[in-house]
């Protein structure tokens, strides 16, 4: 039996899906769980969406709509209920979700209809070019063509429908996957929208790119409205306001509009008694138009005009920050449409037009079509590899292929709804519902690899936990007082902090973004796992969501490699697998019940080693003409990341083949001179994959096989391979990295160089693997000594400092992400693995010798 709770600062609003770890061996089917509330028994849809190496269930999904309160997951046989019904045609598929039905068509650029609204997608391309001294823009609408339409998952609780397809006028530009999730009996639909940008960044920016529902209206326009959530409360207006100069309408009128309650406009009457006569109502301005834009992270503003294209739009209101929804409506309701992320995104925004006709339009701008377009040029036009960290003294700033994820709601109202109602729904799309179950559970399953509990038992226990907390604490106030927002940026963090500036280098080459170097999203996962908080899961959750499509090509020939750290997400001209590493996202998928998002970028990367064929990590320091296989692997980051993206399929769709290039490579590693502490530059075929061993070549150190990820990959493989191999070469290499250079000499035949082993606090998971496996004292004291060493000196305390835009800036003058990550990450790990070596304080416990 496994309790699961609503995450910390989550809403609950109808339907959700979350993930059940098991122990391996527990469940073979996953449609033998049932789901409880209290004393009642919930409807759910269960599926498993991965597996352990014994073909058990590892993990299920758990569809249900819970009340308020804990949910507890148990075996058993649940509630038999008939499945939401699914008619799929020639032409379209039709779900009848119990609320309304609704039409997905297969072809056409209508993607969506039911009843009370229609969808479709707009994007905007702005075509620059230049004669002369002339900058000419010219601006192509493009509309949204399905190509591909599917039921995802269907059952008695929910159905997901995928639509793909691009945007298209005389040409294509931004292919779509638009997923459409309906619960049953909901007035609502959850759309997951994704694109893919594939113009050439020199000319094709995006001028606009949105999500257009159209709702039909009825009656007069002093009968139907608008309402807006701003920063507290909902903006209000009726589109004919009823108080006038002459006659003066009884003022009753005007409150009841502004009420929500329908008029009988066929009876108006004025102060004095008299029926105020059609000519005058008709003479009322009609207000036809509403634009609702988050113009940046801190500003808002609602502009409205009348619905002559000739007229202009003026000022009706402002604020901060808007919470992301419109509705419109008329006497018998309405709908709502409701974005989230919307200032973390800005600009966005929301538009209302035809709202006087018979069928209103309002689109969901995830790029405003009137703001500034997005443009994806590089910021130089020459590469900053030796003063800036760059990556190759050339330029490959490469867009083509990235993409972009946002999600959306639709709601449909029976009637005009309550102001509390709209703020509700726009809450539970801004933060929405999330259930999870303890660390203790996620961590005895062993579902999500080596972790530790917090434990503040003794003072250096203690110290620890207060240096992980501020830390993580750090963070979560950075992206609010640096401002890190954007469509393209949202869910990074910066690299290097410049203490000279009291600003982060946001503006020097490698030291910009970090696009997951040294893997702050492994960080921040554990760092959620072990202590269940929900601002963690959040900050964990948007850097997931923002490296897996921007910092990641989807389509092309880099598809499923990544960029490099740098200005912009795509500008590195390193195009590796570390950064597309499917173990960066791993807890998210499963957490979240197998988010179909990020199942699809573990298809795009599944095979990124192929794209090594044309885009060789270490192509520039070896000759093609020499080599004996097709590219290069290093040990890590390459073959790790591959191990990773391997694991992730064979767990999930139980494909042996990648177990099996797994268990190839971890073959040719063992019949290398030193096994895996040979190398760690290895040639490699992407088709079979085998490693070819060359010699004991580093390029870049042999801290790049342990600092992206690979133990975490590593050690959670370790126990399911059919022999113990891999699992003898972590403890060995672990053991080996924590020698002294004269026993490196010695033990490594002469081949190696004990200078390529920096940075050993970076390998403290793997010598703290080692000293458990061998029960080694000395070598976990050695582990905890590079920990403590590394940390400088009051660790991450703050100062503050007076800043251009902040007297009272709070700053940590030496940090840097990659530090943060690897420092946190493997303290972390350690805690758990060598728990029993560990300090009682700052002292050795038993000789009193300082670490």
């Amino acid at each position: 039996m496994i309790k699961f709770r609503l995450l910390e600062g989550r809403v609950q609003n109808g339907g959700v899906t979350f993930g059940v770890p098991h122990f391996k061996g527990e469940i073979s089917d996953s449609n033998n769980l049932i789901v409880e509330q209290g004393e009642s028994v919930l409807l759910s849809q269960n599926k498993p969406i991965a597996f352990w190496e014994d073909g058990s269930v590892k993990w299920s999904a758990v569809s249900v709509v819970p009340g308020d309160g804990e949910v507890t997951v148990r075996q058993g046989f649940g509630i038999k209920a008939d499945n939401m019904p699914v008619t799929e045609t020639v032409e379209s598929i039709t779900v009848d979700n119990g609320c309304f039905k609704a039409v997905f068509y297969k072809k056409g650029n209508v993607l969506m209809e039911t009843d009370s609204f229609s969808v479709g997608l707009k994007a905007v391309k702005t075509l620059v070019t230049k004669e002369k001294d002339v900058t000419i823009k010219k601006e192509i609408t493009y509309h949204g063509e399905i190509t591909e339409c599917m039921t995802e998952e269907t059952g008695s609780v929910k159905t997901v429908i995928c639509l793909k397809g691009a945007h298209k006028a005389e040409d294509s530009f931004l292919p779509f996957i638009l997923r459409v999730t309906l619960y049953k009996n909901s007035p609502k639909a959850d759309i997951v929208h994704t694109f893919i940008y594939d113009g050439d960044a020199v000319k094709d920016f995006i001028g606009g790119i949105g999500v257009c529902v159209k709702h039909k209206m009825k009656g007069n326009c002093a009968n139907r409205r608008v309402k807006i959530a701003g920063d507290s409360g909902i903006f209000h207006e009726p589109l004919k306001m009823l108080t006038t100069w002459r006659p003066r309408i009884k003022r009753e009128y005007y409150m009841a509009q502004l009420r929500g309650e329908s008029i009988d406009v066929l009876n108006i009457y004025d102060e004095r008694g008299q029926k105020v006569s059609d000519e005058v109502i008709d003479n009322v301005t009609v207000w036809d138009c509403y634009k609702y834009t988050q113009v940046t992270p801190d500003s808002f503003k609602i502009t409205k005009r009348t619905a002559h294209e000739e007229c202009a739009y003026i000022n009706a209101g402002f604020g901060k920050r808007a919470k992301g929804l419109l509705y419109a409506g008329d006497e018998k309701g309405g709908i709502a449409v409701a974005m989230r992320h919307f200032y973390e995104k800005a600009p966005s925004a929301i538009w209302a037009e035809k709202l006087s006709e018979d069928e209103a339009e309002i689109t969901a701008w995830i790029h405003p079509a009137d703001s500034e377009a997005l443009d994806l040029r590089h910021y130089d036009t020459v590469s900053h590899d030796q003063t800036y960290y760059e990556g190759f003294p050339y330029l490959d700033s490469d867009p083509y292929g990235i993409a972009c994820t946002n999600e959306l709601s639709v709601f449909v109202y029976g009637e005009t709804p309550e102001d509390d109602k709209l703020l509700s729904d726009a809450e539970s799309v801004a933060r929405p519902a999330v259930y999870v179950t303890d660390s203790e559970t996620y961590k005895n399953t062993n579902v999500l690899g080596t972790f530790s509990l917090p434990d503040k038992s003794t003072p250096f226990k203690a110290w620890l936990e207060e240096e992980l907390d501020k830390a993580v604490d750090f963070y979560i106030e950075e992206v609010e007082k640096r401002h890190w927002y954007g469509l393209f940026d949202y869910g990074d963090v910066m690299h290097t902090y410049d203490a000279i500036r009291h600003s982060w280098k946001y503006d020097m080459g490698g030291y910009a973004w970090q696009n997951t170097e040294l893997v702050p999203t492994l960080w921040l996962w554990y760092m959620f796992l072990r202590s269940g908080r929900g601002d963690v899961f959040s900050l964990a959750e948007a850097m997931s969501r923002h490296t897996a499509d921007v910092d990641v090509y989807h389509m092309g020939a880099k598809k499923g490699l990544g960029s490099r750290h740098n200005v912009l997400h795509w500008g590195d001209s390193c195009k590796e697998a570390r950064i597309a590493m499917a173990g960066h996202h791993r807890p998210l998928y499963y957490i979240m019940g197998g988010d179909a998002r990020i199942g699809d970028v573990f298809d795009d990367v599944r095979d990124g080693d192929m794209a090594t064929i044309l885009t060789d990590p270490l192509g520039a320091f070896y000759k093609k003409d020499t080599m004996k296989l097709p590219t290069h692997a290093r040990l890590g980051p390459d073959w790790s990341s591959y191990c990773s993206n391997w694991y992730t399929e064979w767990e999930r769709k139980g494909n042996t083949q990648y177990r099996d290039k797994i268990e190839t490579g971890v073959a040719d590693i063992r019949s290398a001179p030193l096994g895996m502490i040979s190398g760690p530059d290895f040639e490699y075929d992407p088709e079979t994959g085998h490693l070819g061993y060359f010699g004991e070549n580093a390029t870049g150190g042999m801290h790049l096989a342990i600092c992206m990820g690979g133990p975490q990959t590593w050690m959670e493989l370790a126990d399911k391979l059919s022999d113990d191999k891999l699992k003898n070469m972590l403890a060995e290499f672990g053991r080996f990295y924590f020698l002294s250079s004269e026993e490196k000499q010695k033990e490594g035949k002469g081949l190696k160089r004990a200078g390529a082993y920096s940075f050993p606090y970076m390998a403290a998971a793997m010598g703290a693997y080692a000293a458990k496996e061998y029960k080694d004292e000395n070598l976990a004291y050695k582990v905890w000594k590079e920990l403590i060493g590394a940390l400088p000196q009051g660790g991450f305390d703050k100062k503050t400092v007076k800043y251009y835009n902040n007297d009272k800036l709070e700053e940590i003058v030496h940090i840097s992400t990659n530090f943060a990550s690897q420092w946190c990450l493997n303290t972390i790990v350690c805690l758990e693995l060598i728990k029993e070596y560990i300090p009682k304080s700052l002292k050795e416990h038993n000789n009193e010798k300082e670490i």
